[in-house]
């Protein structure tokens, strides 16, 4: 392919054929036993909120990693795992390499989180996927986002104001990667019918198919963010409808990484080559980690464990959380 030549936007297509036998290696065991875990305890007991408090930090670091994959903030080195287990409250700006300010940097910290337990409650409520919820997730995720990168007539990178938040785009947003290829996204007035058939094809047809949950998962991530519906901040929609598939069947989703995120970025580009399955299998992978990690916990509160270590060197015992002690 020439290196400049564009890298042209298709419509979206259904679930690929065989898509049914794309389960991650040894994740129904896993399944299975989360269940199992997750019926034994008790709802209010010490041992379910001890377990609840570890899923709420899962929480936390999928709208931390989330913001800094899409290049919002930078967290310095240690900063991540303290707000993991001790919550946004505290974010300052100092915490970001670039220095934002602390209104900004703590505003889409919380809205991230707050976006994740909207997602949830809209999981909760058995409604369909729709256009009006995943505008609203839009809304929130950008609440705290003032600009976003554009290019001025001159072929400058500039940043301009973030208009149509939880609106569909009026205009184009092709970006130019670093080998020059323009990679081109769905236009404009292509939108509107574009997201009704993703939507169509989820609610009718793949929501219904009991596929793999990391191959519904990699569907629903890759057809949206290849739209680009929005003007920006679709990466983190998409990252939260790869939990809404795994939020749907009662399973923690998996957490993707700014330490992974080339790993990440290089299975959505062999998904826009045609492959969804490597994206499956990379969402599938994560996922195994994840619920590996979640089962663990639970058998320790079973156990009668009610301790843990948290990240930043500090420590849960029960549901409270001791801070790290300080060296003389």
């Amino acid at each position: 392919m020439d290196a400049q030549a564009p890298e042209k936007w298709k419509p979206l297509t259904a679930m690929p054929d065989g898509a049914e036998g794309w389960a991650a290696p040894g994740f129904a065991e896993l399944e299975a036993e989360w269940a199992e875990c997750r019926q034994r305890l008790k709802a209010g007991s010490p041992e379910s909120r001890f377990l609840d408090g570890w899923l709420r930090e899962r929480v936390r670091a999928f709208a931390l990693e989330t913001g800094q994959i899409e290049g919002l903030y930078t967290l310095r080195r240690g900063v991540t795992e303290q707000l993991i287990a001790e919550g946004f409250a505290g974010a300052v700006g100092s915490h970001t390499h670039e220095g934002i300010e602390d209104r900004t940097v703590r505003g889409l910290l919380e809205d991230q989180e707050a976006a994740y337990d909207m997602m949830f409650d809209d999981v909760a409520s058995g409604r369909p996927l729709s256009a009006y919820m995943v505008k609203s997730w839009h809304a929130l995720l950008t609440r705290h986002q003032d600009t976003v990168a554009g290019i001025d007539p001159q072929g400058r990178r500039v940043q301009v104001e973030f208009k149509g938040k939880g609106q569909w785009k009026i205009r184009p947003n092709n970006p130019r990667r670093p080998d020059g290829v323009v990679h081109e996204y769905c236009p404009p007035e292509q939108v509107e019918p574009e997201m009704r058939r993703f939507l169509d094809l989820y609610n009718d047809d793949i929501g219904h198919r009991n596929y793999p949950v990391n191959a519904e998962a990699a569907w629903l991530h890759h057809r949206f963010v290849r739209t680009h519906p929005f003007q920006d901040g679709n990466g983190r929609v998409s990252r939260q409808l790869m939990a809404w598939a795994y939020i749907k069947r009662s399973l923690p989703p998996p957490v993707v990484s700014a330490q992974g995120k080339l790993t990440y970025i290089a299975a959505l580009e062999a998904a826009d080559e045609g492959s969804l399955k490597a994206f499956s299998d990379y969402i599938g992978d994560r996922s195994v980690e994840t619920v590996r990690g979640a089962i663990l916990i639970a058998q320790r509160a079973l156990a009668g464990k009610l301790n843990r270590p948290n990240g930043n060197g500090g420590r849960t015992v029960g549901d409270q959380y001791l801070p790290p002690v300080a060296d003389d």
